[in-house]
C-alpha cells in the first residue's frame, strides 16, 4: 500500500515557522526604524552594519556607494576591520563588488582566497586629476566566503553591501530573502540621505552669503552663554546693559535676602545612596526655584543643601520685603508637595528653615577674566544667615528680621521671639516667626 506522500506539517513545525516569521518582522521593524531615524548618511550606514552583525553575525562588512557617474564605488562605511578603508574605491565591473555593481545581482562565493576575493577590484586610480592618496580596500587576510549584494532603488544602483567571513557559509539560504528586503530598505534610506545631503549643500552655499554678518551674533551669543554658566539670567541682563569696563564695579543697594537650609541633611544623606542624594537635591532645587521665580527672587548661590536668594539684586524690584515673605511661605507649601513625592520614592521627608532680612548690601561682580561671580555681601546677608540658623529646633519655620516685619506686619500673622544674641552682632536681634497670612 502506497504511503501518503503529502505529509502535513506538525504543530511544532508550524509554531517554528510562525516564530521565525515573527522574528523576521521584528528584525525588519527595528532595521527600518534605525536606518530611517536619521537623514545622516554615515549614521544610516553604520546602523545597518551593526544590526547585520546583531542578527546575522556579519562580523566583517562594508558598504560602497556609487559615484563619479557610476564609474567607481567608494567605501562609505565598514564594520569589524582594523583598517576601515573609508574612501577606498572599486571600479564598476572589476572584482566581485564591481561585477555585482555592474550586473546588479547578488553574488555568493565560498572557499575563496584573498586574490580571488577582489580580483584586483580595489585598483589604484592613477588618472585622478588631483593625485589623491590611494586608500587600501578593507578585507580579511584569509576569507573563506564572501557575499556582495546590490543596493537598488527601482533598478537604479545606489551601492553594494559586501560581507566576508572566515567561515564557508556567511548566512543561511533561508535568510537570503530577508537580507534582500533589508538591502532594499537600506537603498531607499541611502537615496533619501543623499538627496537630503545635496539639499543641505545647496542650503550651505546660500548661508555662506550671510557668514560675516552672523559671526558677530555668534560672538555675542558665546559671551551670553558664558555668563549664563556662572550667574543667573538677571545678572547677565544687568551686565549686558552696562559698559564692559564697568563690569567689576560694585554698588550699595537695599534689598531683601533669604537663606533656606535643609535641617539635618547630613544624617539623611548617609541613609540613602549618592544617586538618591543627587536626585533629592535636584528635585528640591527645582521645586523651590519655581516659587522663587514666581516672586521675582534670584538664586544667588546653591551651597550644598542651602539656597541663598536675593530680592532686588541684581535688578531692582518693588516691594521686595513683601515678595520675600510670600516667597518663603510659598516654599513651605511647595515643600509639602515635594515631601509627598520623596515619601513615595525614598521613604523619607525633609524639613527646612528659612531666614529673611532686609537692608543695605554691597553687590557686584567678583573674580577675573577667566571666571566671574556675582556676589552680594554685607552685614544684612550675615544677619539673614544667623536668623536662618535659629530655626534649627523649629522645622519648616520662617523667621524674619525687624526690618522685614515692619514692612509686612499688615500682611502676615507673626509670633515675636525674645530678642536673641547672634554671632557678629553686639546687640540682641529681634526676630518674628511667620505663622500665616492675615485674613487667610
Amino acid at each position: 500500500m502506497d504511503k501518503d506522500l503529502n505529509v502535513q506539517p506538525s504543530i511544532d513545525q508550524i509554531q517554528q515557522k510562525l516564530a521565525r516569521k515573527k522574528k523576521e518582522i521584528e528584525i525588519l521593524k527595528e532595521v527600518s526604524v534605525r536606518i530611517s531615524s536619521s537623514l545622516d548618511l554615515n549614521l544610516t550606514l553604520n546602523n545597518l552594519l551593526e544590526l547585520l552583525d546583531k542578527y546575522f553575525s556579519f562580523r566583517h562588512s562594508m558598504i560602497l556607494l556609487s559615484e563619479t557617474q557610476d564609474r567607481f564605488l567608494k567605501v562609505f562605511a565598514s564594520y569589524g576591520y582594523t583598517d576601515q578603508g573609508i574612501g577606498a574605491k572599486v571600479e564598476v565591473g572589476k572584482g566581485i563588488v564591481g561585477m555585482v555593481a555592474k550586473k546588479k545581482q547578488m553574488l555568493r562565493l565560498g572557499n575563496i582566497t584573498t586574490q580571488l576575493r577582489y580580483m584586483s577590484g580595489g585598483r589604484d586610480i592613477t588618472d585622478h586629476p588631483e593625485n589623491e592618496i590611494i586608500i587600501k580596500l578593507p578585507g580579511l587576510p584569509n576569507p573563506m566566503s564572501q557575499v556582495a549584494i546590490p543596493l537598488l532603488v527601482q533598478k537604479e544602483l545606489v551601492g553594494v553591501l559586501s560581507v566576508e567571513s572566515t567561515e564557508l557559509n556567511i548566512f543561511k539560504e533561508e535568510d537570503e530573502e530577508l537580507i534582500s528586503l533589508l538591502a532594499s530598505q537600506t537603498a531607499i534610506a541611502i537615496q533619501n540621505s543623499k538627496l537630503f545631503e545635496a539639499e543641505q549643500q545647496r542650503f550651505r552655499e546660500v548661508q555662506e552669503i550671510n557668514t560675516k554678518l552672523s559671526d558677530l551674533n555668534k560672538e555675542q551669543q558665546k559671551t551670553l552663554n558664558l555668563f549664563m554658566k556662572y550667574v543667573p539670567e538677571p545678572v547677565v541682563q544687568k551686565a549686558l546693559s552696562g559698559k564692559t569696563e564697568s563690569i567689576f564695579e560694585g554698588e550699595q543697594i537695599d534689598i531683601a535676602v533669604m537663606f533656606c537650609d535643609i535641617r539635618d541633611f547630613t544624617p539623611l544623606s548617609e541613609r540613602i545612596s549618592p544617586n538618591e542624594v543627587v536626585a533629592l537635591l535636584n528635585s528640591y532645587y527645582s521645586h523651590m526655584n519655581e516659587v522663587i521665580k514666581k516672586w521675582d527672587g534670584v538664586v544667588n548661590q546653591y551651597v550644598g543643601d542651602e539656597i541663598f536668594v536675593t530680592f532686588g539684586a541684581p535688578l531692582p524690584i518693588t516691594k521686595s520685603e513683601e515678595k520675600a515673605v510670600y516667597c518663603a511661605m510659598g516654599m513651605i507649601e511647595q515643600l509639602e508637595i515635594l515631601n509627598l513625592d520623596l515619601k513615595r520614592r525614598l521613604g523619607t521627608e525633609i524639613n527646612v528653615g528659612i531666614g529673611l532680612n532686609y537692608g543695605p548690601v554691597i553687590a557686584g561682580n567678583l573674580g577675573s577674566e577667566d571666571k566671574i561671580e556675582y556676589s552680594v555681601t554685607g552685614d544684612t546677608v550675615n544677619t539673614a544667615k544667623r536668623i536662618e540658623s535659629l530655626t534649627t529646633s523649629h522645622p519648616n519655620s520662617i523667621l524674619i528680621s525687624e526690618s522685614i516685619f515692619d514692612k509686612t506686619k499688615h500682611l502676615v500673622n507673626t509670633k515675636a521671639w525674645e530678642p536673641i544674641k547672634v554671632k557678629g552682632k553686639s546687640e540682641d536681634v529681634s526676630v518674628f516667626q511667620v505663622l500665616d497670612k492675615i485674613n487667610s
